[in-house]
């Protein structure tokens, strides 16, 4: 692949650090979240929407094939990278080195979009068909998906539906994804790529736990937004968003209904 150069950081939509809003002013965010959106782009953007449709402007290059090969283990992830298992075994529950290096998650989580490491290949669809019908390959990226739920407080507690819970260090780890927003793009980027690799089923187990999180429990306040705006979005079914609608709704009626109940005790 050549020689490697340092790659810059992935950014915020903002930019910016978020400013600090009141209890009510979040809960009030959260409540016109569907109304914050033109009707046609409900809980998604233009991002989501070409995602879901397929990429209908691509097409697919058979002489590359940089993703399998790392899935495979015979490439290393490039600059300051690994090869996967190296990655997997020295790299998992190291926090400061997950969150200060910004090339790995392009070569864990290869979409078909182009990302800020120029040295990472976007995916092809060859490469993700061959890679869900080898089985160490593929056993390597539920890995990889299991390690970043690890840097984000979560675990995968059923391999089969995608269900996830809180880790022995979720205080800790949620306390840094709420004031990590590069994170976000990190998340939009692994949902895309479960769809790729045939485990979009996992993808609402996720978003599930982030709304009860978020809404109800309000530990991952701050991933909300994107939460509602993007990762919702990467849901290719209809069904499956409005799903989630009417599961955020019932979130906020609840988390309601809890705080009249205190005030009256």
């Amino acid at each position: 692949m050549g020689q490697c150069y340092p790659s810059p950081p992935e950014r915020s939509s903002s930019g910016k650090p978020r400013k600090n809003i009141s209890e009510e002013s979040k809960k009030e965010r959260g409540r016109n979240a569907f109304r914050q959106l033109p009707e046609s782009h409900h809980w998604s953007d233009h991002d989501t929407k070409v995602y879901r449709e397929g990429y209908p402007n691509k097409k697919d290059n058979p002489k590359l094939n940089h993703n399998l090969k790392f899935y495979q283990g015979t490439l290393s992830s490039c600059p300051d990278g690994d090869f996967i298992d190296n990655i997997h075994k020295k790299w998992w529950g190291d926090y400061d080195l997950l969150e200060r290096h910004h090339g790995y998650i392009q070569w864990l989580f290869p979409i078909r979009e182009s990302g800020m490491n120029w040295q990472a290949q976007e995916l092809q669809m060859h490469e993700a068909k061959a890679i869900q019908k080898d089985e160490k390959a593929s056993e390597r990226f539920l890995k990889s998906y299991e390690m970043m739920l690890d840097f984000y407080g979560m675990k995968l507690v059923d391999r089969n539906n995608g269900q996830v819970q809180r880790s022995e260090k979720w205080k800790e780890r949620f306390h840094h994804l709420n004031h990590s927003m590069h994170n976000y793009l990190r998340i939009t980027r692994i949902l895309k790529c479960l769809g790729e690799m045939g485990l979009e089923h996992f993808k609402k187990p996720f978003i599930r736990f982030i709304l009860n999180e978020a809404i109800y429990k309000g530990t991952l306040d701050r991933t909300l937004d994107s939460c509602l705006n993007y990762w919702v979005g990467t849901l290719r079914k209809d069904e499956d968003r409005q799903e989630m609608e009417e599961y955020t709704k019932q979130l906020f009626h609840k988390k309601d209904n809890s705080q009249l109940t205190l005030m009256w005790l």
